[in-house]
């Protein structure tokens, strides 16, 4: 049986906080993570910077994350969601602003070393900590349905991007994206997110339900377990980083067109939302750990269509569609996940400790595939990928043998 999350349906309130929550990090995600895949030739030109240097300018953007994302973790779980998710929009307006104001390499460097500070508490990492102590016992649901609205990020701010940098300028872009962090996000944070009204009560008991109680891991075990899910997020996400910054090269090495590689790029978003919708209808069923498993035994099945040397359109579609299906799903799985098998007492820290692991991995991706797609082509570097993806299916795979015995110990207990 699923450990229950949540019980009896979501009240008003948390209503509220998860669709408020969920369409600011659409908007945080859509103007600070996917502009870049836009605007970096064009900052590249502007500011005197070869494009491998942008590049490692984003890359820079990735690391910061990583390194801030314990402290931003920790800091939730001692003052709360709403004060440093607002702040940190604020942070990220600021940080966009200068962007948008740098003539040379260092200070284009700085702005970056900025938006990466802010990702640590604007992205979903910071949500999810932020969310949970929201949504007490349905902290399941809760992050599921946030990412669900995070998922149309690249779809829908891809096109806003090109359409507002072909008007006026990647510059004026980026100030119309801060002033849209300051107007829209850190309203609706400083509004939504209040937290339950006292550590006791939560949603369940709100809405008539009676929580389970929690069983996390402990000791050993506990650490034994954080490991694999480390390892297992952190190969996996090396693979979608690398071909979510290459994908529109990568398809044009498998003899695609341009116009051809772009819309196998624009497939990934609806796949990532397909994957968290199939969460969204069926996920309360299943322990969360399933979720993990199945999204992480997608990704080497996607990457047989490369390794096979046959990329014809149609195909190219499906890859990128399963690509966005595991990540979307991986997503959901990075939070349910950990709160299964940790709890909510620290969960921020969690989380945290977690995006350092992944963000690393993330920031290390697209450099390896740039160096693979000049230097051994297109079906190597999917191999060499596949590596990655076994990987992750392996430590997710150790993961639910674990997560099975606490369930078994949970159940037992409670019966």
């Amino acid at each position: 049986m699923a450990d229950r999350q949540e019980s009896g349906g979501m009240s008003g309130r948390l209503h509220a906080a998860v669709w408020g929550v969920g369409a600011a990090q659409l908007y945080a995600w859509g103007v600070i993570y996917y502009p870049f895949s836009v605007t970096g030739k064009l900052i590249a030109a502007d500011v005197g910077v070869s494009l491998e240097a942008a590049f490692f300018g984003f890359s820079l953007l990735l690391i910061m994350g990583a390194l801030t994302a314990p402290l931003a973790g920790r800091l939730i779980d001692r003052i709360g969601g709403r004060p440093v998710m607002t702040l940190g929009c604020l942070f990220g307006a600021a940080s966009l602003a200068y962007a948008a104001t740098v003539s040379g390499p260092v200070a284009f460097f700085a702005s970056y070393v900025a938006l990466g500070l802010a990702t640590s508490v604007t992205l979903y990492d910071a949500s999810f900590a932020s969310i949970v102590q929201v949504a007490g016992d349905q902290g399941r649901r809760a992050i599921t349905y946030v990412t669900f609205l995070g998922g149309f990020a690249s779809t829908v701010f891809w096109p806003i991007t090109a359409w507002l940098c072909d008007e006026w300028g990647w510059r004026a872009t980026y100030f119309v994206f801060a002033a849209g962090l300051v107007l829209f996000s850190a309203p609706i944070y400083a509004i939504v997110l209040r937290p339950a009204p006292t550590p006791q009560k939560t949603f369940a008991a709100e809405t008539g339900g009676e929580a389970e109680p929690e069983r996390p891991l402990e000791g050993r075990e506990r650490r034994f377990a954080f490991t694999l899910l480390a390892v297992a997020v952190a190969a996996h996400q090396f693979v979608i980083a690398a071909l979510l910054m290459h994908m529109i090269r990568a398809m044009q090495n498998a003899g695609l067109s341009q116009a051809q590689a772009i819309m196998v790029g624009m497939a990934f978003g609806p796949g990532q939302v397909l994957g968290r919708f199939g969460e969204m209808l069926w996920g309360a069923r299943f322990p969360a750990v399933v979720t993990g498993r199945v999204a992480m035994a997608a990704l080497p099945l996607a990457l047989f269509f490369p390794i096979s040397g046959s990329m014809s359109f149609p195909l190219a579609i499906l890859f990128s569609a399963v690509c966005g299906m595991s990540n979307g799903m991986v997503t959901i799985a990075r939070g349910t996940v950990s709160l299964a098998l940790f709890g909510k007492v620290g969960y921020g820290a969690i989380v945290g400790d977690l995006a350092l692991a992944s963000l690393f991995a993330r920031a290390g991706g697209p450099v390896a595939l740039a160096y693979g797609l000049e230097h051994v082509g297109l079906r190597a570097s999917a191999g060499i990928a596949l590596v990655f993806a076994l990987a992750a299916v392996g430590a997710m795979e150790i993961l639910a043998r674990l997560d099975t015995r606490r369930r078994q110990v949970k159940n037992a207990l409670v019966g």
